[in-house]
């Protein structure tokens, strides 16, 4: 395919015959002719001496207008070669370009989500979960003084006397909030739960989910089959994975009222059990009408074990 002429304007013959000074109209005929264009009459050059300026009229004429030679655009002769604009822009059709294509994205249920960061710092999680469960038990070491002093009185030993110290042989129930304020911490109480396991044992650790409090109902499976909910055997230490009701909005479905969360703290009390709370918001939100009755904890990452032992102590005082 042949490029298509280039253009040819009068300023272009003008600096040609500037630049070759033609002495004879067939030469200014002959460059004419190459860059394409032809006129019907001679075309004369003007000196290039300097003349006089013309004297000034008293009264004003119109310039005399110089003749100038008529051009038409003679026919192409041969291929002409394009201009460097159209060069490139000839070229640019002509190429091709091989891009690959995007590759497509992974449909949304087999995206992988980004690395969990736990709410607690990984390598203080099992100090935490051991200092805020632990509840005081007579399953220490042997009380030598205690045994010396009943000896030395003659009396009979029918129990030896142990020192008092802190277990998790009493187990743990686990309450899980699935309510919608809790949704961006789904991934960190299932990873909680899994810590949970490996610290106080699967076969110690009763887990049952509630959405709002538990007295609306709890249970191990879905919602449909929760029933009423009943404490553990006294002794029993309860750890809650909630926000108390902090982050739901006034008029959201499963927002539980501050009387039931008092009413929930009040009966776990009576059935001598250890209420302690995770709560991941910081504790100027905290309910302060639950604080006398359940062991709040903030389940953030700069949570230390000092934090913990100073609210809970060395282990909870239980009954049993």
């Amino acid at each position: 395919m042949s490029a298509p002429p280039p253009v040819i304007y009068l300023g272009d013959l003008a600096r040609a015959l500037d630049a070759l000074d033609p002495s004879d109209d067939s030469t200014q005929r002959a460059i004419a002719d190459l860059l394409g264009l032809q006129w019907d009459q001679p075309l004369t050059r003007r000196p290039h001496a300097a003349r006089p300026l013309p004297e000034p009229s008293p009264e004003p004429s119109r310039r005399r207008q110089r003749p100038r030679p008529k051009f038409q655009r003679a026919e192409p002769r041969g291929v002409a070669l394009p201009l460097r604009i159209e060069h490139e822009r000839e070229g640019a059709v002509e190429s091709s370009i091989d891009v690959p294509p995007m590759e497509a994205s992974a449909p949304e249920e087999f995206a992988a989500s980004p690395p969990l960061a736990p709410l607690f710092f990984p390598r203080w999680t099992r100090a935490i979960l051991s200092t805020a469960l632990s509840t005081y038990g007579d399953d220490g070491q042997l009380d030598v003084e205690r045994v010396a002093e009943k000896l030395a009185r003659g009396e009979r030993l029918e129990i030896w006397p142990t020192l008092s110290s802190p277990t998790l042989r009493r187990g743990l129930q686990l309450l899980v909030d699935r309510s919608h304020s809790m949704t961006p911490f789904i991934r960190d109480q299932i990873s909680l739960q899994r810590d949970l396991v490996r610290v106080v044992g699967k076969d110690r650790v009763e887990t049952l989910r509630f959405a709002g409090c538990p007295l609306r109902g709890a249970g191990a499976g879905p919602e449909i089959v929760w029933t009423k909910y009943q404490p553990p055997p006294p002794g029993t230490p309860i750890l809650l994975l909630s926000d108390l009701g902090i982050g739901r909005p006034l008029l959201g479905a499963d927002r539980a009222s501050a009387a039931e969360w008092l009413s929930f703290a009040q009966l776990v009390r009576k059935a001598l059990c250890p209420l302690v709370a995770f709560v991941p918001y910081a504790p100027p939100r905290w309910p302060r009408h639950l604080a006398p009755l359940v062991t709040m904890i903030h389940w953030d990452r700069k949570t230390t074990v000092s934090d913990v032992r100073n609210r809970v102590g060395r282990a909870h005082e239980v009954q049993g």
